[in-house]
């Protein structure tokens, strides 16, 4: 994703100018007189309410889990943190986070929220567990990501399972047909840590939906239960609004409809891709730390290789110049010449004016996509230059005219019962994707102090404040996305030092190794 934008930096158009307050009420109210979406179905006689799972959400990939790792250099109250989790699933429309998911008549999904107060409920899965030893004494423990005096590659083991989850947690279908809770939460605490770990459908929220949970979560603990952001459209799909994806005509051809792929091509390209996941093997989870001087010289470097080569004045960041080191290295280590396509996640809250404006929060999908196109010389090429040809590309399908005609094709394929368009570019080529969350700020949005029990590092050593995370990563509790390249920028801690994970193959991993200690430092 780029840097952030402001509503000022965005062309103006037609949606710029709905009303802020009017927008924010009419998404906010569980029922509307409107015509303009589907009406929202309640089980009056049932004694259910009943929430609609949207459009982007309800999709097989995201039939599966999201699982953030949070670990604390505190010592954390697990039951605090659960009561006031549960709390927050209470408070007007984030009750559709508490609800049960349930298949409907045509294999699509919906949230149902038992009403009858005789009906003993849980909003949340939690478990605990703690061990009377410092972190670095666990056999397990000692094993996650830390922080290191310069730049490091840090393996990731799925021994670690047990601190991440419960022996019994459920796969997407088990969650469904056995009527569980969506949203599990499992503590752990050590004498000197804590490592609180959440999970969820992916098929509830995005990023930037989990970062409104935490940040509601960490306002009820401290007693701010005001201070929690309004759930916006969780009975109407806000991307349905004719503001956003009626026939406006704010729309121009989509640029990326010239390298669509035929049906043949589709064909060989998915041949290509199973091929490749038998062939190569297993890829591997790790953790990249980079401190932020490293990063900012890194840049730097980058910076000075695009003066040399051109005179374009292209902004280049700090997530491009990785991304463009992740691609290199994937292209020079695939054993035959081939192209790479990378594959940028963008969210639509950040290119949406009347979304970027808005004041609750979103608790569904926005994630769309903008896609790089690199040819296999990339491999004897500089950062700057590549980096350079990844922004133009995000630059390019990234406006708000194209995200909006990107997300009309989107709806206009799925409304008629075909799949829509995912994938481009050249057949053969190795694809890798970018999911940049740096924005979110995740590290700074949670403040548990409110449930800190005992200190654990002291003041002189630590450089977060009492109750705050030092880092997260995305766990997996079973095969989620298995034979994919993905490269994730997780976001920057209070020292402002650079956390990054990837899936990547062994061979790709030895490049990326060998380079950074050719990085400066």
């Amino acid at each position: 994703m780029d840097p952030p934008r402001t509503a000022s930096c965005i062309e103006p158009t037609k949606l710029s100018s709905v009303p802020r307050l009017a927008f924010n009420d009419r998404f906010a109210h569980p029922r509307s007189s409107s015509t303009d979406m589907k009406p929202d179905h309640h089980g009056a006689d049932t004694g259910e309410d009943v929430y609609p799972i949207h459009t982007l959400d309800d999709s097989k990939i995201n039939r599966c889990f999201v699982t953030w790792m949070m670990r604390f250099n505190d010592v954390l109250d697990g039951k605090e943190l659960n009561r006031a989790l549960s709390r927050l699933l209470e408070i007007g429309d984030w009750k559709k986070l508490g609800g049960r998911l349930r298949y409907k008549d045509n294999g699509k999904l919906e949230v149902y929220m038992p009403t009858s107060s005789a009906t003993e409920y849980r909003n949340v899965a939690f478990t605990e567990d703690s061990f009377g030893v410092r972190i670095e004494d666990h056999p397990l423990g000692s094993h996650l990501p830390k922080k290191t005096d310069g730049s490091s590659i840090q393996p990731m083991s799925d021994e670690c399972r047990p601190l991440v989850a419960r022996p019994d947690f459920p796969s997407f279908d088990e969650m469904v047909q056995q009527g569980l809770p969506q949203i599990s939460l499992h503590v752990v605490c050590f004498r000197d840590a804590t490592l609180v770990s959440i999970a969820w459908p992916h098929l509830m929220m995005d990023v930037m939906g989990g970062q409104a949970l935490l940040a509601g979560w960490s306002s009820v603990l401290a007693g701010h239960d005001d201070n929690v952001p309004k759930v916006l459209g969780a009975r109407e799909d806000i991307l349905r609004h004719p503001e956003i994806t009626g026939d406006n005509g704010l729309f121009e051809e989509l640029k990326l409809d010239q390298h669509s792929m035929s049906t043949i091509g589709l064909v060989m390209f998915f041949l290509r891709f199973l091929w490749d996941k038998l062939w190569d093997g297993p890829r591997l989870r790790k953790i990249i730390f980079m401190p932020k001087h490293a990063l900012a010289a890194l840049r730097a470097q980058a910076q000075r290789e695009l003066a040399a080569v051109s005179r374009d004045e292209t902004f280049i960041s700090e997530s491009d110049v990785i991304t463009a080191w992740v691609a290199r290295a994937i292209a020079s280590s695939t054993p035959k010449s081939r192209p790479v396509t990378v594959l940028n996640l963008m969210n639509a809250r950040f290119r949406i004016p009347v979304l970027l404006q808005s004041s609750g929060a979103f608790i569904q999908n926005m994630v769309l996509g903008t896609f790089s196109f690199l040819s296999p010389r990339i491999s004897n090429r500089p950062l700057g230059p590549i980096a350079r040809d990844n922004r133009r590309s995000i630059t390019e399908q990234g406006s708000e005219k194209q995200c909006l005609g990107l997300l009309r094709s989107i709806f206009f394929s799925m409304d008629a019962g075909q799949k829509a368009k995912t994938i481009y570019g050249p057949t053969n080529a190795v694809p890798v994707v970018i999911n940049n969350v740096i924005k979110a700020d995740l590290m700074k949005t949670v403040d548990f102090s409110a449930a800190v029990v005992t200190q654990g590092e002291a003041a002189e050593t630590r450089a977060n404040s009492v109750g705050t995370m030092v880092t997260y990563w995305n766990e997996r509790l079973h095969n989620e996305y298995d034979g994919y390249n993905i490269f994730v920028f997780l976001g920057k801690d209070h020292e402002q030092n650079c956390w990054m994970m990837g899936t990547l193959l062994p061979q790709t991993w030895a490049k990326l190794e060998e380079e950074l200690g050719s990085f400066p430092a």
